[in-house]
């Protein structure tokens, strides 16, 4: 980062008022008037959003030696954007708004660095959002779309279709006796095989289906465009891929390794809304467990028992 203390030289030295902020100290809260730009000289500060709840802070970012703070808000007049403390004791020195504007008239050059330190800033910014928003719609464990994500796509897709006249199919999988694979081969190895089954089912799907972990041992895939046949087709590839798929302590299993279990619905013809949709593909895949798993339902299609 350009230091702009050395940039603006000896007219900071005349205009800037030195001071100084003890390590926890704040130099300015969000919500605060933008009265001043601040240089920090020496030490370190964080830039920070408080939650609303008021129990948390999104850090934006660290400050070290030569940062400007506060320029854009010098520049338009408006509130602080952000809240900024100080986490060593900090050599500052403040500059009114008035005098900064002052100069920058007469150093337009200044501008452009300004220009380009923002656009970084916001670059940054952009890379943090990406990231805090995978995190906010991704299950943690087998890095498929957590349920919140999926019930908001589900609307919304349903909501497209109904516009459109297409179809929308569901599939709902749960794996086959998992409680007994946990209590025979430890949590660790679950967690491995729900890995590894979200994997199966997120490859054999289509570019662009929501494949979602629904919760517990359960998964969810929403496929736009499919007809009921395609997405039972879909479903009794998922349940011959995972059969095949060789899991410790899977010969320990009551079938003799690990399988899945299927329920297929279709929108509009087994619902007319999402609630509705979610509740056909549910029963047909209890269908599918109370006739002896290792099988998909989808109305009056059924895969043969292995």
């Amino acid at each position: 980062m350009k230091d702009f203390w050395k940039a603006f030289g000896a007219e900071l030295t005349e205009l800037a008022v030195e001071s100084s902020l003890p390590a926890g100290q704040y130099l300015w809260r969000e919500g605060d008037p933008g009265n001043e730009v601040v240089f920090l000289v020496d030490g370190e500060m964080e830039v920070f959003h408080e939650t609303s709840e008021g129990d948390g802070r999104v850090v934006l970012r660290t400050l070290g030696p030569g940062a400007v703070i506060g320029e854009i808000v010098g520049l338009d007049g408006g509130a602080r954007s952000a809240t900024v403390r100080a986490l060593t004791g900090c050599a500052i020195r403040r500059l009114s708004i008035d005098s900064f504007r002052q100069l920058l008239r007469r150093r337009p050059d200044l501008m452009e660095d300004l220009f380009w330190q923002q656009t970084e800033r916001v670059r940054s910014l952009t890379r943090q959002v990406t990231r805090h928003h995978h995190r906010a719609i991704t299950d943690p464990l087998t890095q498929l779309y957590n349920f919140g994500f999926f019930r908001e796509r589900l609307k919304l897709e349903l909501d497209r279709a109904q516009a459109t006249g297409d179809s929308v199919s569901l599939v709902m999988f749960d794996i086959d006796h998992f409680k007994h694979y946990n209590d025979t081969n430890g949590h660790q190895e679950g967690n491995v095989a729900l890995v590894k089954v979200a994997e199966t089912v997120k490859r054999t799907g289509r570019r662009g289906d929501i494949v979602a972990r629904y919760g517990g041992e359960e998964f969810v895939a929403l496929l736009y465009g499919a007809t009921r046949e395609e997405a039972f087709r879909f479903a009794e590839s998922v349940r011959q891929a995972v059969e095949r798929e060789a899991f410790a302590g899977g010969p320990a299993q009551p079938m003799g390794r690990v399988t899945v279990s299927g329920g297929v619905a279709a929108f509009p013809a087994d619902a007319p809304d999402d609630e509705a949709l979610i509740a056909a593909a549910d029963a047909n895949l209890y269908r599918a467990k109370a006739g002896g798993r290792n099988r998909v339902v989808a109305e009056s299609l059924e895969s043969p028992r292995a």
